[in-house]
């Protein structure tokens, strides 16, 4: 529990104490940095001033602490316990409803939200570090005929199996977002041009290998619009809407291929 709490913004853990100096709950205190202590009056005078929860069920703590910090500044009991079960589950309630706003339902990348905050995040930092950003923007070619041939299933089952196909040809400190229906995105921070050539290559080859799916084979090919900062586009909003451009470029130019504008 410590670990759901430790960066919440509204919660600051001050300390945790147990007589057994060997408890889980000391190791994980310690290697989340917060202090933690054995001596029940060490621990009350060094944590000054807190809301104090008696997890243990000994009532005879929670009187010792109500003596030094106060009846308003102690629960113990029930309604300690109960208290803390119900702010544990508001807090991963809270982390699940922020998952889900900020990842695709279907694949579980992340979606056109959270990959304009990576975005922006990554523009921020190549700015700072003098560095080059790549977006990738990607079409699968075919896709609506596998969908209305072999139904929405084997269609959605596509669009995980393409999701995976494209995770790896990327690194893990690269982005993949889902940007609706068959289009995807993909972030290159401190990219070279040999790296974003390399990369639209892997996917493209990744993408037309032929998907076994729900006992039937289909195939799809893929279109990928580039644009890079600071040589195309300054803000995020114009990097996905040059990479965009630059991907029906590549639908025009005969698909399953990669363009950037002005090549």
């Amino acid at each position: 529990m410590l670990e759901l709490f430790s960066d919440d913004p509204l919660i600051k853990v001050v300390g945790i104490v147990d007589v057994d100096p060997l408890a889980p709950a000391l190791a994980i205190a310690k290697k989340l940095g917060i202090p933690g202590y054995t001596d029940l009056a060490e621990s009350v005078e060094a944590s000054r001033p807190c809301l104090a929860f008696n997890l243990t069920g000994d009532d005879s703590i929670t009187d010792y602490v109500e003596a030094r910090l106060g009846s308003g500044n102690i629960i113990g009991g029930f309604q300690a316990r109960f208290i803390w079960n119900l702010l544990t589950r508001l807090k991963r309630t809270n982390e699940k409803i922020t998952e889900l706003a900020h990842h695709d339902s279907l694949t579980g990348l992340p979606n056109r939200i959270l990959l304009y905050d990576r975005l922006n995040q990554a523009i921020a930092r190549g700015r700072r570090e003098k560095e080059a950003v790549a977006v990738l923007y990607l079409d699968l070619d075919g896709f609506k005929l596998v969908n209305d041939t072999f139904g929405h299933d084997v269609g959605d089952a596509l669009l995980c199996e393409a999701a995976k196909r494209i995770r790896g040809c990327v690194r893990a400190s690269d982005t993949v977002a889902r940007m609706g229906g068959d289009e995807f995105t993909v972030i290159l921070c401190n990219v070279k041009s040999v790296n974003r050539d390399r990369v639209a290559k892997k996917i493209i080859e990744a993408i037309s290998s032929p998907f076994m799916l729900n006992g039937k084979e289909c195939s799809v090919s893929v279109s990928i619009g580039i644009a890079l900062y600071p040589e195309n586009a300054e803000t995020a909003e114009q990097m996905v809407k040059i990479a965009d451009a630059a991907m029906y470029l590549a639908k025009h130019g005969g698909r399953n291929c990669y363009r950037f504008i002005g090549n």
